[in-house]
């Protein structure tokens, strides 16, 4: 039988009752967390100076050797990261599920703490059953590791490219509720949601934006406050706790991208460049944070050569970012989380 609207909604609101709530209590003055998102995808030839906007200051190098992995994280504690978003193609793919294992175990002893940004959904085939198994080896897993990210006790994880790949968002609304259901049912975990709407809060618990400037919709980053904005709303109309996370940048320039397309699971987007212009993009792109009340800072990226928004030092800037990040993660942690809050006066503004 053909889902209608009114079976999509009846679908979603069972589940959602189904799913007990994590009632509001936000911590006074917590610390506010710096996440990077880390590719675990690289092979040297991806560094021959034509399929990149630069290159690695320390030359090309492979994501599975643990000598870089263990670099990686050197740098990321020069920038004062708290860990990475690694971006992970799911428990089917031994390679990037094997990369996080090595970066998990790199980090041990550390304070480092990483979450993985589920990426399945967006390879062709891909199956609501599959990303269920994912987010069950997660939990099974790594939720458990003491180097993996938890917020307030919960291990996070991060999702992407939400309507796929039911293709509409009433369907995706079911699907992902089918999946929590099946994998979650407690709301153990915090599940962050991707996009420029809080169409599926509350049933996940948190917001994100990856891309916050666009060829066709420059400086969209202005439009943060707004989606925090509404975020809150829910959250006080649910009265279910829910996290949003800011999103920063250096730069972008995927100009290039087009020679690397086979590692490119994004929906196709015009390629843009923009000018760094000395870390002053990077200032502009922070500048908005102190209006949302973010739980967190999540810098795109640490090291995303082929859309040109790396930290990780290159042959044309040295370790400029680096030194910028931590600049602004210290801004960003100096002011506590129950103080960013937006306040009734401000937080229905529009940027």
């Amino acid at each position: 039988m053909p889902f209608t609207p009114r079976i999509l909604v009846a679908v979603l609101v069972v589940a959602l009752i189904a799913l007990p709530p994590v009632r509001i209590a936000h911590a006074q003055g917590a610390a506010r967390l710096i996440l990077a998102d880390y590719m675990m995808w690289y092979r040297p030839d991806v560094f021959d100076g034509t399929k990149t906007f630069d290159v690695p200051a320390a030359g090309p190098y492979s994501s599975d050797d643990m000598a870089t992995i263990q670099h990686h994280l050197q740098l990321a504690q020069r920038a004062c990261l708290d860990g990475f978003a690694a971006h992970w193609f799911g428990a089917k793919e031994p390679r990037t599920t094997d990369n996080f294992n090595k970066l998990l175990a790199a980090s041990e002893g550390s304070p480092f703490r990483h979450a993985v940004v589920l990426l399945e959904n967006s390879l062709p085939r891909a199956r609501e059953q599959d990303l269920r198994d994912s987010v069950r080896f997660v939990l099974d897993h790594w939720a458990n590791h003491p180097n993996y990210l938890k917020m307030d006790g919960r291990p996070v994880i991060f999702f992407e490219g939400m309507t796929r790949p039911w293709g509409s968002v009433g369907a995706a609304r079911a699907g992902w509720a089918r999946i929590r259901q099946a994998t979650d049912p407690q709301r153990q975990a915090v599940w962050f949601a991707e996009g420029l709407t809080t169409a599926f809060n509350p049933l996940f618990d948190g917001l994100y934006v990856y891309r916050i400037d666009h060829r066709n919709g420059p400086r969209s980053w202005l439009k943060q406050p707004a989606f925090a904005a509404r975020l809150r709303e829910v959250e006080r109309q649910s009265g279910v706790k829910l996290y949003f996370a800011d999103t920063v940048a250096p730069g972008f320039d995927d100009t290039r991208s087009s020679k690397v397309r086979a590692t490119d699971v994004r929906v196709p987007a015009p390629a843009f460049a923009r000018d760094r212009r000395n870390g002053a993009y990077y200032r502009e792109t922070f500048s908005v944070t102190a209006q949302t009340g973010g739980d967190l800072l999540l810098v795109k990226s640490f090291n995303e050569w082929i859309e040109g928004t790396a930290i990780e030092p290159g042959s044309q800037y040295g370790e400029l970012y680096l030194d910028l990040t931590c600049e602004l993660a210290t801004a960003y942690r100096s002011s506590p989380l129950a103080l960013a809050r937006p306040t009734e006066e401000t937080k229905g503004q529009q940027p």
